[in-house]
C-alpha cells in the first residue's frame, strides 16, 4: 500500500519567493518522493527545478528508474536504471525545465520504475 504526503517551504531568493514543495509516498520498502520548485526564487520564472528521489529502507537489492511527469512531458531515460540497497538513497534532478513547454500548469509528479512496476507520488503544483 502506497500512502502520500505533501509539504511547503518557502524559500527566499533576492525579491522573490517561491516555494519548494515536497510529495512522498511511503512504500513497503523504502520512500519514493518528488520535490519540485519555481525558478522565480532564482531569478528566472520561465523554468522550474526537480527531483526525484528513493531511499530504500528494507528488502533485497534492486534496480529502479527514476522520472518525473509533466502535462507535456516524461523525464527520465529507459537506460537510466540505478541499484539500490537497504539503507541508500539514489536520486535523479532535472534542472532548468521550461515551465511554458513542459509544465504551463505549474504541476508534475515523480514516479520511480522497479520490478515490472510503476509507482507515482502525488502531483504537486509549485508556483
Amino acid at each position: 500500500m502506497a500512502v502520500g504526503a505533501v509539504t511547503g517551504a518557502l524559500v527566499v531568493g533576492g525579491t522573490a519567493a517561491a516555494y519548494a514543495v515536497t510529495t512522498s509516498t511511503k512504500l513497503s520498502n523504502g520512500t519514493l518522493s518528488f520535490t519540485a520548485q519555481d525558478g522565480s526564487a532564482y531569478g528566472d520564472s520561465s523554468v522550474f527545478y526537480a527531483s526525484t528521489a528513493y531511499k530504500k529502507t528494507a528488502g533485497s537489492k534492486v534496480s529502479v528508474r527514476l522520472e518525473m511527469i509533466t502535462k507535456d512531458g516524461r523525464f527520465g531515460s529507459s537506460d537510466a536504471y540505478k541499484s539500490v540497497s537497504a539503507g541508500q538513497t539514489v536520486i535523479t534532478q532535472w534542472g532548468g525545465v521550461s515551465k511554458s513547454r513542459y509544465a504551463s500548469d505549474c504541476k508534475a509528479t515523480g514516479s520511480m520504475w522497479a520490478t515490472g512496476s510503476i509507482y507515482y507520488t502525488p502531483t504537486v503544483h509549485f508556483c
